[in-house]
Order: C-alpha cells, then sequence, then structure tokens
C-alpha cells in the first residue's frame, strides 16, 4: 500500500478546529508493516534531522496526527509517533452541525436562563378601562402572559 506522508509544523492551539500548518517534508512510501490508524507508529528513512515537526497528516487514512515522539532507531532511520487529531481530520462535519448554544463570551440568548446572566424580571402591569364599565356582576377576565 503507497502512502504519502506530509510532516507539519502546527503553530496551532490543539483544541482549534482549523489548523495553520506549514509542510517540512513530503514522504511518499509503501507501509510494510501494520499499523493502528488512531495511534500509527511509522518508520521512516530520512537523512537530515525531524525535531521541527509535531503534526502530519497521511492521505491514505484520510486524518491528520499530533506527533507525540520521534525517536531515532539508527542513522537515516526515524520511528515517529502520532496520535489522531480528531477536530482537524472531522472538520468539515463539525462545522456543518446546528446547535442551540447556551453560552456563549459574546452572544447570548435572553430566551434561555442559564443562571449566570443576571436579568430582573420585573413585572408589566397595564391596566385598561373597558369602556361601558360592569352593567352586571357577572364578567370574566383573561389575563395574558405569565
Amino acid at each position: 500500500m503507497s502512502i504519502t506522508i506530509k510532516l507539519q509544523y502546527n503553530a496551532s492551539e490543539q483544541n482549534k478546529v482549523t489548523k495553520t500548518v506549514s509542510d517540512v517534508v513530503v514522504i511518499t512510501g509503501t507501509l510494510k508493516e501494520q499499523t493502528s490508524i488512531t495511534d500509527p507508529v511509522i518508520l521512516i528513512e530520512h537523512s537530515g534531522t525531524l525535531p521541527a515537526c509535531n503534526y502530519m497528516t497521511i492521505e491514505a487514512f484520510g486524518r491528520s496526527y499530533f506527533i507525540t515522539g520521534i525517536e531515532s532507531v539508527r542513522t537515516g532511520l526515524w520511528r515517529i509517533s502520532a496520535h489522531v487529531d480528531v477536530l482537524s481530520t472531522y472538520a468539515a462535519q463539525i462545522r456543518q452541525n446546528t446547535a442551540v448554544i447556551r453560552r456563549q463570551e459574546k452572544q447570548w440568548n435572553l430566551y434561555l436562563d442559564d443562571g449566570i446572566f443576571r436579568c430582573y424580571q420585573n413585572p408589566d402591569i397595564v391596566m385598561k378601562a373597558f369602556p361601558s364599565g360592569f352593567n352586571t356582576h357577572e364578567f370574566v377576565l383573561a389575563v395574558a402572559g405569565g
């Protein structure tokens, strides 16, 4: 199975959906041993050093990964351990979701009582006179609202 691995540098926080990454090295090779898709451990041959890489994308797996460790096995052979970046991998599906957000930093919904936003519910009493008054002792009073 031929795979392409993009070793990258991630300048964004881990909890950000869209990452700011720059490619450092692009490697094409063949997968010779079994590996996990969520936590891959990959051996690569590369003549230079790889300390500036903290992120990678494997297109054959359809996922992006945080590099958790880079070990030198011998001269020119590197063992890279990684863990899947769920937010970046499924960013398109995450952006398609809709939700009612109970609390947000700059916007809020006053119809949802979250117990933190302080608001006062002052009664709004409106008195209106009946145009013809009451001729009998029987009447019906209707109240709208709460």
